[in-house]
């Protein structure tokens, strides 16, 4: 479905006249922008909070999928701080958690998550490879890679991006500039 939606897709979708969904923009009831044409457009978004917060039903066809974040360390704890910190940060945030690079190109490959926070050293496959297989593949190229190590170099970083990734934070991790960087990239 397209990101932003006419005032009569809008009405088409939820059963009720054009000039009613006119009429919230209007009353700026719901967010939307104008084209150089002077039409109306209301993002996808926007639209889905407009009818949560107007306690109206959500049609299935606008039910934006929850964000999905595979989060790859091979230190357990660590992954599982990351992981609930994601998690109560927001609810909408779908979390997965995986332990080495192996396991993480399984789930890659098959959930295509939104967005790949990686540990750099891990044993079997590191993530410098995880990282390159993800870019490289059509699939899952868009997935935002932000990379994470204990061992922050120039060196590191550059060879970091030049995988591919898209982002790059030292451990011990800053969670407020983690979480920063995800809700700008998603």
């Amino acid at each position: 479905m397209a990101r932003s939606l006419s005032t009569f897709k809008i009405a088409h979708l939820l059963d009720v006249n054009p000039s009613s969904v006119a009429n919230w923009v209007d009353q700026g009831l719901l967010a939307a922008h104008r084209t150089p044409g002077g039409h109306r457009r209301v993002a996808l978004e926007d639209l889905v909070s407009f009818l949560k917060e107007h306690r109206m039903p959500v049609p299935k066809d606008l039910e934006v999928p929850p964000t999905r974040i595979l989060v790859v360390d091979d230190e357990p704890a660590l992954c599982q701080m990351i992981a609930r910190t994601l998690r109560s940060s927001n609810s909408e945030y779908e979390v997965i958690e995986a332990r080495d690079g192996f396991r993480a190109g399984q789930i890659v490959a098959t959930l295509r998550p939104d967005v790949v926070i990686l540990d750099l050293r891990m044993p079997g496959m590191d993530g410098f490879e995880v990282c390159r297989q993800i870019k490289s593949q059509d699939q899952t190229k868009r997935s935002v890679v932000i990379a994470m190590t204990a061992f922050p170099s120039p060196e590191n970083e550059q060879r970091i991006r030049d995988c591919g990734a898209d982002a790059f934070f030292p451990k011990p991790l800053d969670m407020d500039a983690l979480l920063g960087k995800i809700k700008e990239v998603v």
